[in-house]
């Protein structure tokens, strides 16, 4: 266990069973039957926040980083032939390595050509080698939000870092199994902040808690004076307990980008059911040189 993990595990012991319960087993999902255009929109955003980043951490830092992708990839959705089949094989990776960031990030003296810039194709045995040699890995979450024109309210004070409950116990398991530094990233159509999964930690280890309400609970979160965090039962995400971190608690690293394309696709299924969606294309993000110095200070 290096000193990362054992950070890791201290703040997580931290955390009260009555915000999070971190030593339950994780219960596997159910492969849904079928997809809905929401969806494929939603999956394309996620993908154009994904390759902007990739690409702006590229051109800005060309001697510092080289971003590889390593989430799984795979176009396959409900309703495709095989993704039960999928959907159950990425259930028993959840269990057997943890849940994989969408990027890592590499020191060009580490990184090896042969590698390429996607490893998510990759055998796990390869993987087990190649991935211990980053620097840090990435998990990308975007928001349809634009910061600067957000509205406060007395309940949501902040736009925020949305990790769900269950995805806290399948990036630590992932941090067991490698060892690497493990970042949120959100991408705003304005804006990028980042958060280190050690802060993540920390605030829900460390606040002032109070709860509201009985039957649709939620848990506010005050940390060193400020408000941090809520924890409520979110009907946009099939009602998935997820944890709203407030921006305030991360580090803004790109006040500048330029709107992606939108464009217009559909997709059929089996059965001639015809899905209609929107594509991302384009855009850069100016990523600030704070940056560079939040993935320096977890190897420090």
């Amino acid at each position: 266990m290096n000193g990362y993990q054992e950070s890791i595990k201290e703040l997580s012991e931290k955390i009260s069973t009555d915000i999070i319960n971190l030593n339950i087993n994780r219960k596997k999902g159910t492969a849904p039957t079928q997809a809905f255009s929401d969806f494929l929109t939603h999956s394309e955003q996620g993908d154009w926040a994904e390759n902007l980043l990739f690409s702006s951490i590229e051109k800005t830092f060309p001697e510092k980083f080289i971003p590889i992708k390593y989430g799984k990839s795979d176009k396959i959705i409900a309703g495709d032939p095989g993704f039960k089949t999928f959907y159950l094989s990425y259930q028993n990776e959840l269990d057997t390595i943890g849940k994989r960031p969408d990027l890592l990030l590499y020191t060009p003296q580490l990184y090896k050509s042969q590698w390429g810039k996607d490893i998510s194709q990759l055998s796990l045995d390869d993987l087990k080698i190649i991935v211990p040699e980053s620097l840090a890995g990435m998990e990308i979450r975007s928001s349809a939000y634009l910061t600067k024109k957000f509205s406060p309210k007395d309940d949501r004070p902040f736009l925020s870092f949305t990790p769900k409950v269950e995805d806290l116990l399948v990036v630590l398991k992932w941090i067991k199994t490698y060892g690497v530094p493990h970042y949120y990233v959100q991408v705003f159509f304005d804006t990028i902040y980042l958060i280190p999964f050690t802060k993540i930690l920390e605030i829900l280890g460390s606040s002032d808690i109070t709860i509201k309400g009985i039957k649709n609970k939620k848990i506010y979160g005050v940390f060193n004076g400020l408000p941090a965090f809520a924890i409520e039962k979110n009907p946009k995400n099939q009602f998935k307990e997820t944890i709203h971190i407030y921006l305030n608690q991360g580090i803004q690293i790109s006040e500048k980008i330029t709107l992606p394309d939108l464009e217009g696709k559909t997709k059929e299924l089996e059965g001639g059911r015809l899905l209609h969606y929107v594509r991302f294309k384009g855009g850069h993000a100016e990523i600030k040189p704070n940056f560079l110095e939040a993935i320096r200070s977890a190897h420090e």
